[in-house]
């Protein structure tokens, strides 16, 4: 007998329409479950922290590796220096590898009176700043001709002039030299400068081996007077003059200026004869 349709229910469970399943919602349309993006996120973070942290070993690494460049005595690798003075700002003093120092003449050669004048630059050249004292008293300017010393601009020095120094940095000052003698503690009533060649010099005493090449120069003599004409004696008497004419006779009136004197056996002119007696 059979059995009629729609009154035996079906064996097994039948999903009912329009109401799918989690699990094959998320299969059937391809997207990633919440619990897959949870575990992606948490990946991505720690992904992230590590990234971030190697960036900032990387970074301090090579900020020592450059300290250690520019340090003057590297650790390990020199005894350490000694101890030296250091400025309240905690710059040290500049060395004659940090800064180089020239000297230049303005001219070769001087008339009389002229003054000379020198220009000193100061260049930095090494790799972190430092003090120097560019004053006269230590930047110091020696004149000599041959072996004698004949002046010094640290004889009678200005005051101090500090100077903080950075890499690449110039500064120059001009000297003027009066032409005068100078000594220690600057004495007065020296003798004068004469004329003839001199070599300037500049050094600094604040650094060993800080110092110039030689600049020569010269002092021009005076130009000597003029020859005065040689002084003319007047002629003895009875002696022609120099220029051969003779010279009139005593008593006689010295011809006008302009005439001629008659020839030698002329006649005097008519109407000029003397009266007879």
């Amino acid at each position: 007998m059979s059995t009629p349709q729609g009154t035996r229910p079906p064996t097994g469970s039948t999903p009912v329409q329009g109401r799918p399943s989690h699990g094959a919602a998320a299969a059937s349309s391809g997207r990633p479950t919440s619990r897959t993006l949870r575990v992606r996120r948490v990946m991505a973070l720690v992904l992230l922290a590590v990234i971030v942290v190697g960036v900032v070993m990387l970074v301090r690494a090579a900020i020592a590796f450059g300290a250690g460049l520019l340090a003057d005595d590297p650790q390990g690798k020199v005894a350490p220096p000694e101890p030296q003075e250091v400025a309240a700002t905690g710059y040290k003093a500049c060395q004659a590898k940090d800064v180089t120092l020239w000297l230049a003449a303005s001219k070769t050669e001087y008339a009389v009176g002229e003054k000379p004048t020198f220009t000193t630059t100061l260049t930095h050249v090494g790799h972190r700043p430092c003090l120097i004292d560019a004053s006269s008293a230590v930047q110091e300017i020696t004149i000599t001709s041959g072996t004698e010393r004949i002046w010094s601009s640290a004889d009678c020095p200005a005051g101090s002039k500090d100077l903080l120094m950075a890499p690449g940095d110039v500064w120059t000052e001009t000297v003027t030299w009066n032409r005068d003698r100078s000594g220690p503690e600057c004495p007065t009533g020296l003798p004068a400068t004469l004329p003839g060649t001199y070599s300037a010099v500049v050094a600094s005493s604040e650094a060993t081996g800080m110092t110039g090449p030689a600049v020569p120069f010269t002092l021009v003599a005076p130009a000597p007077p003029p020859e005065a004409p040689p002084a003319t004696e007047p002629p003895a008497a009875g002696e022609p003059p120099a220029d051969g004419t003779e010279a009139p006779a005593e008593g006689a009136e010295p011809p006008a200026e302009g005439a001629t004197a008659p020839e030698e056996g002329a006649t005097a002119p008519e109407g000029d004869a003397p009266p007879q007696g």
